[in-house]
């Protein structure tokens, strides 16, 4: 019988432990699985005479400034841009400006703005638009 009660006992003792292993390993699978962006990670949108926009990088958005103002929908008229804001990155999706120079810097984000030419910033200099990414404490 006291062999049975130790058994026990060292069966109880490990099947703690797998259960506290298999916890950790939960976090961790969590931990490494999360969004790369903090919360407080955002791009802010400028445009206009000084107005501007702040979208969390986490969200999912699109963004038409035409003439200086937020636009319901795109049209391709006049000055025209479309931003796109998904999984932490933001880029200029469309702009009928000249050369396209906007488009062509590709995409935004926290892991691009070491490489990028101009950091942490798009900038489409013909309609006065410029996407700006603010990380974490900027």
């Amino acid at each position: 019988m006291e062999q049975k009660t130790g058994d026990r006992k060292k069966q109880n003792w490990l099947l703690t432990g797998a259960a506290i292993a298999f916890a950790a390993l939960v976090i961790v699978v969590c931990l490494l699985l999360r969004p790369k962006t903090g919360a407080a990670d955002r791009f802010i949108i400028r445009y206009g005479d000084g107005q501007s926009v702040s979208v969390p990088a986490w969200e999912t958005r699109t963004i038409v400034i035409r003439n200086g103002e937020i636009a319901e929908e795109a049209t391709g008229a006049e000055e025209e841009n479309v931003i796109r804001v998904e999984n932490g990155e933001a880029w200029m999706e469309q702009a009928n400006c000249p050369h396209k120079e906007c488009v062509k810097q590709g995409k935004l984000s926290a892991e691009t703005v070491q490489t990028r030419p101009l950091g942490t910033w798009i900038v489409c200099a013909p309609h006065k638009v410029f996407i700006e990414y603010a990380g974490d404490g900027q």
